[in-house]
């Protein structure tokens, strides 16, 4: 009996002990070789709500959640005006300019948020989608947010991060859009895409697009091809889960949008968002 008693405890703190080491965010490396986690993904619930209903696997599929037959739809897209909120790390510098054409050609207030080197966690943990949401009133959310995490190698940790941003949103339509994958990613993409499901997630690294001399960021021509996909998917029924007015714009508009540096850690005092916004087309 004793024998048996020491088997089981050792099997349970075995298990204590690789269960603790996959949702703690560090990760345990010897002489260079990094040890694995074990993903407990799947064992997670995203977020309790997508659109005003509950998180099931069919809402996490996106396509088919949001009541296209109510006022404001026709032929399937929300042709109501929405006031965007478009935020994520400096991949959002080279599409804000043109989705703001989008935006203006279409009757939508758009907001831009660029927060350079910023993740997942960083949104997560500060307070600055709390402050635009609380000032602005978005109805309507674009992530661009991954791009300095394609290549961490405690992927599961992120979706915590991913969930606290979804959060934030109390339920109103988003869309995240992936990076533009340069090389191959640690699994950031596809943890992403579990927690938003295929309906809210718009590949990026299908797309060929042209590259700015550090061979990562697309070239105002590549940026404007990527916009250009993003706003096709958006206004698609077939494609995006709550698809909004996007017909393309044939005029160029002035835009302005907000800047914050890697330092930036959150609004405190006296800072606020008109402190860090510019005006013109970068």
């Amino acid at each position: 009996m004793g024998e048996r008693l020491k088997v089981l405890l050792i099997l349970a703190l075995t298990v204590i002990a690789v269960v603790g080491y996959a949702v703690m965010p560090q990760q345990i490396s010897f002489n260079g070789f990094v040890v694995r986690k074990l993903d407990l993904s799947g064992l997670h619930d995203v977020v309790p709500f997508v659109d005003g209903q509950h998180n099931t696997d069919e809402a996490k599929a996106g396509i088919g959640l949001v009541d296209r037959q109510k006022e404001g739809f026709v032929n399937g897209v929300d042709t109501t005006h929405q006031t965007v909120l478009f935020f994520g790390d400096s991949m959002t510098g080279g599409i804000c300019h043109r989705l703001d054409d989008y935006c203006h050609a279409n009757g939508h207030k758009l907001y831009t948020i660029t927060w350079y080197s910023s993740t997942t966690e960083k949104f997560a943990k500060s307070n600055i989608l709390d402050t635009y949401i609380r000032l602005y009133h978005p109805t309507y959310f674009i992530v661009c947010l991954g791009s300095n995490e394609l290549f961490v190698h405690d992927v599961p940790a992120r979706r915590q991060y991913v969930n606290e941003i979804i959060k934030k949103f109390g339920g109103k339509p988003f869309v995240w859009v992936s990076p533009p994958n340069w090389k191959r990613d640690t699994g950031i993409d596809n943890l992403i895409r579990s927690c938003v499901g295929d309906g809210r997630f718009f590949d990026s690294s299908r797309l060929k697009l042209e590259r700015a001399s550090d061979h990562i960021h697309p070239t105002v021509s590549g940026s404007a091809k990527w916009t250009d996909e993003i706003a096709r998917w958006l206004g698609d029924p077939d494609g995006s889960a709550h698809p909004i007015r996007m017909e393309q714009p044939d005029v160029h508009y002035y835009s302005s949008y907000d800047i914050y540096t890697p330092q930036f850690d959150g609004f405190s005092g006296s800072d606020n968002p008109v402190r860090h916004r510019h005006f013109g087309r970068r």
